[in-house]
């Protein structure tokens, strides 16, 4: 059972990952900019922070160096200036979907759900290749707005379209999971986590039960998990 916990812990990682986006280099070829940008591949971002500072006091219209520093501000979690740099690069340069989905993941992380969903899905309506955005429709669904139905169906239809995705056997499971009409998304605040629900094949564990179990155990509060949001920028741009 805690190997079936450890491989859903690492769907729903998976989901939350910080995926690399498909930022054009078009006219920005000149060699500050290429400095920037290979600083920020190699993580020295406050170099390419610096750099990126510079090239949009010289040129404002640049929307790639905006959404690059958004970027940067996101992985420093300077949520709300991030969110003004991808807003201005969305100004210049509306056709691009990233911009929306990373402000989708600002709003997630600002534990908005609506606006979290709004832009993943405005996302996918300005570019329809960023089929990813629907692995984080369902998560906001899941985690943000306890929504099985809406959940499962853009899960569902994320793996309709991208079958070759490694965690396509382990998706499929936790839908099943969701599907199963005893399953209970566990309320905000409840001392179950989703996690362990899904663990229990739907099973949800009284709050009162939870709590006697940790005094008996000599525990005041309870027990320290490594949450979603933690593992949400870990893995490699």
């Amino acid at each position: 059972m805690k190997y079936f916990l450890i491989h859903l812990l690492l769907i729903l990682a998976c989901m939350c990952a910080f995926p690399v986006l498909s930022f054009s280099q078009e006219d920005n070829d000149d060699e500050p900019f290429k400095k920037a940008t290979s600083y920020f591949f190699q993580k020295k971002f406050d170099m390419a922070e610096s750099l990126l500072q510079q090239i949009i006091d010289k040129n404002p219209d640049n929307a790639l160096a905006h959404a690059y520093l958004g970027d940067i501000f996101f992985i420093k979690k300077r949520y709300d200036g991030a969110l003004e740099l991808y807003q201005k690069s969305i100004e210049l340069k509306p056709e691009s979907g990233d911009n929306y989905f990373r402000i989708g993941q600002i709003y997630y992380y600002k534990k908005d759900g609506k606006q979290a969903v709004d832009y993943f899905k405005k996302a996918i309506e300005v570019d329809s290749n960023l089929t990813f955005a629907y692995y984080h429709v369902g998560l906001t669904y899941l985690m943000l707005l306890r929504d099985k139905k809406n959940t499962i169906e853009n899960w569902e239809a994320y793996i309709k379209i991208a079958s070759d995705d490694p965690q396509y056997d382990k998706i499929k499971r936790a839908i099943e999971l969701l599907r199963d009409p005893n399953f209970v998304i566990p309320p905000p605040g409840s001392d179950t986590t989703i996690e362990e629900a899904l663990m229990l094949g739907g099973v949800t564990i009284d709050k009162t039960i939870h709590k006697t179990t940790d005094q008996e155990a000599g525990h005041e509060s309870k027990k320290t998990k490594r949450k979603l949001e933690d593992i949400y920028m870990d893995d490699d741009l």
